[in-house]
């Protein structure tokens, strides 16, 4: 599913952001060795938007080298060839037009696909990337505010069961005929935590935003977390953005981010039902569906927010806390390690332990 995503958003998210520091964590091998950053200003800031996964991307980097944004958007490009659905000839193509037989994929694909599984059994099958035939039968971005007929919407039911994705030795991976997956709820996330694995060794720090997945690389620079905003589901230029905010009066805030949260070397990932969706005959029709019932999520959640270290966890963990609700979503983020943060469809915040332990300030 699509997270909080606005240009305008995002375009201030560039004049906003503060540094942060060099961080020397795993991830991939660096291109260039990590002295070459260093002969860099590390304040020196280097801004990029791209369009990948139908999301504009934002990339800050500080004191990068001269080619890492060039080697970002080559990521990009390649992940989106290889785990987009729409992409033909990319993995995720091949297997749902494979009509059941065995297909052999990257071996990045393979774990992506794996993970999602494990999260499928995690959230107790409320996220599944078997859901497409689902969502194709939704038209929440074409105009045309196509819906499903309930006899369609429950023959396609039974097509939702990621248990039915079998994934071989070598790379291989097989759906029955008839099954489709979307990677949309986790692609991003991926990406991210690929790109952050990328960027670690060649600059100073950077901040990555992947249409809502944001993840900070490292601290500021004087060690101090980064605010990231929570946006408020009732604000109806749905434009603020996700980023790090100055000191703010909060007797005089009536829009923009409901709160922030305070992180270091932490993805932040927000999902809500504000995002995409049309209204019928005074009906609001969201885009987060039930993969138990085809219809949009009934739960009392308008949004769910989720820190992790990994991006494609929190990204199937926020769609996920949407179709529980929030007694469920809670419950399952604080067993599981992962600071969370809902806001309820009457505007009431609610936090797990983890979040209040990690720092969450109202605006409001």
């Amino acid at each position: 599913m699509k997270k909080t995503a606005v240009l305008s958003g995002l375009m201030a998210l560039t004049l906003l952001l503060g540094g942060c520091s060099a961080q020397q964590a795993g991830g991939e091998t660096p291109t260039t060795p990590p002295a070459a950053a260093a002969t860099v200003d590390p304040a020196e800031k280097t801004t990029g938007v791209g369009f990948y996964f139908d999301t504009v991307v934002t990339i800050t980097l500080y004191g990068a080298d001269d080619t890492l944004m060039e080697d970002i958007w080559a990521a990009c490009k390649r992940y989106e060839n290889m785990l987009s659905k729409t992409v033909e000839g990319s993995d995720v193509s091949r297997i749902n037009n494979a009509h059941g037989q065995t297909v052999t994929v990257d071996a990045e694909t393979w774990n992506v696909l794996s993970e999602a599984k494990k999260l499928n059994r995690l959230t107790g099958g409320a996220f599944a990337i078997t859901i497409a035939p689902l969502t194709a039968q939704w038209d929440f971005t074409g105009g045309t505010n196509r819906m499903p007929t309930d006899e369609e919407r429950i023959a396609a039911l039974p097509l939702v069961d990621d248990e039915q994705l079998t994934l071989g030795e070598n790379n291989t991976v097989t759906l029955p005929a008839g099954m489709q997956i979307d990677l949309g709820g986790i692609a991003k996330g991926y990406i991210a935590d690929r790109v952050a694995a990328l960027v670690r060794g060649r600059c100073s720090g950077a901040m990555l935003n992947f249409g809502g997945n944001v993840y900070a690389v490292g601290t500021k620079p004087d060690g101090s977390a980064y605010r990231v905003g929570v946006q408020d589901p009732d604000d109806p230029n749905n434009s603020s953005p996700i980023g790090v905010f100055p000191v703010i009066d909060r007797s005089v805030v009536t829009s923009g981010p409901i709160g922030v949260v305070s992180v270091i070397d932490r993805s932040v990932v927000t999902s809500g039902i504000y995002e995409r969706g049309f209204t019928i005959d005074g009906v609001r029709y969201h885009h987060i569906l039930s993969p138990w019932t085809g219809l949009p999520s009934d739960s009392d959640l308008a949004s769910a927010t989720i820190i992790a270290e990994s991006s494609m966890d929190a990204d199937a963990l926020a769609t996920a806390c949407i179709v529980l609700g929030s007694e469920k979503a809670l419950q399952l983020t604080q067993e599981n390690g992962y600071p969370a943060l809902m806001i309820l469809r009457d505007g009431t915040v609610m936090m797990n332990d983890l979040m209040k332990q990690w720092g969450y300030t109202s605006l409001r």
